[in-house]
């Protein structure tokens, strides 16, 4: 292992105790139950505080020390590349083993349990030659429960590392294309102020200007925002189309169709309004007899329907009504915020004209 390397972090030692404790007792009591009825079951008479002292306090040594083997089972982690942990392992464990069987041979002695009566050196080396193997095995599960817990938790650490990149990454890109759709926005409604002019119609080219700085101060008021509320959105919506009244004068027609419930319902920023644009431009601008606009949300199900409709001339998926700088970059601030979990269809509407429909997840702050 790498010294330099940060040791992600894993349970506290007292986390592990209070798991080393439970595995403990369940362990020491099955086992106090096996010697006890197997003894007695084959006529060896064992009193039930013999199989106490014969089943638990070898468990419950063991969770004593299970904090610190683990702990020394996370800082030297076994890998291919370093073959010397195993070899290590392989030393601390039998050291850790041989000593853990002393207290026990101490422990029963002390008790005055025959089998371990004599000398001390006899019944020590015979437990060790009776039991070391087993209690070596115990000393390689907590190397590998440290070593599964550390890997693990290394895992996740990468997981959410990537998870925020990947988070950053987005929102860098939607704070992007939300300015890309500002001057897009902006230059299109300077042209609108061109063609006032040019009409003559000072007075509508002033009050243009004059709703066009008001639309931007709601704009950049909301640009560190990824959603707003429909009704947030609605009202930027509204300002746009009372510039584009100005424009086509009396032969603009808006009516909207909001369900109450929807008000608050969370919608990107700036994610109605090129759709609105984008029926003025492919509907009204394009057919002189056209003149309506609807705007119409819904709740549907588990999700936030808007529809924009307007008259005027069939839609035509050739003529780039659906494939617009503004819808393109929709269509990408969708894709980044929900993933799959959006539409975004235009479609010819029943009674001639062009719906276009956005339908995102349903969120309420």
């Amino acid at each position: 292992m790498d010294a330099n390397q940060e040791e992600p972090s894993g349970p506290s030692t007292r986390t592990v105790l209070i798991w080393a404790l439970a595995i403990a007792t369940l362990l020491g009591w099955s086992t106090v139950a096996f010697v006890y009825v197997g003894m007695n079951a084959f006529g060896r008479t064992l009193s039930f505080p013999r199989a106490l002292i014969a089943g638990l306090p070898d468990w419950y040594l063991w969770a004593a020390v299970t904090p610190g083997v683990f702990r020394l089972a996370q800082r030297i982690t076994l890998s291919r590349s370093h073959w010397g942990a195993f070899a290590l392992h392989a030393v601390l464990g039998t050291i850790v083993v041989l000593t853990e069987l002393a207290i026990i041979t101490a422990l029963n002695r002390a008790l005055g349990i025959p089998t371990f009566a004599g000398n001390w050196s006899d019944a020590y080396l015979r437990i060790v030659l009776g039991y070391f193997h087993l209690n070596f095995m115990v000393y390689w599960v907590i190397v590998a429960a440290a070593q599964a817990t550390r890997y693990y938790r290394s895992y996740r650490e990468r997981a959410m590392v990537a998870l925020r990149l990947e988070t950053e990454r987005n929102r860098a890109a939607l704070s992007a294309l939300q300015m890309q759709l500002q001057p897009h926005f902006f230059f299109n409604t300077l042209h609108t102020i061109a063609t006032l002019v040019r009409d003559n119609r000072s007075e509508a080219a002033t009050d243009t200007i004059a709703r066009l700085g008001t639309l931007f101060r709601q704009a950049l008021g909301s640009a560190h925002r990824t959603v707003v509320s429909l009704r947030e959105e609605l009202a930027f919506v509204s300002g746009y189309l009372e510039i584009e009244q100005l424009r086509f004068a009396d032969r603009l027609t808006v009516s909207m169709r909001i369900d109450d419930e929807t008000l608050e319902a969370q919608i990107p920023s700036m994610a109605l309004q090129p759709l609105v644009e984008n029926a003025i431009r492919h509907g009204i601008a394009r057919d002189p007899s056209a003149s309506n606009v609807a705007v119409v949300a819904a709740r549907r199900n588990g999700s936030l329907r808007v529809e924009v409709r307007n008259d005027g001339p069939a839609y035509d998926p050739g003529a780039g009504g659906g494939h617009g700088v503004g819808l393109q970059n929709v269509r990408e601030r969708m894709r980044l915020l929900y993933g799959a979990d959006f539409t975004l269809t235009a479609a010819a509407g029943e009674a001639g004209g062009a719906v276009v429909a956005l339908e995102v997840p349903w969120e309420r702050p």
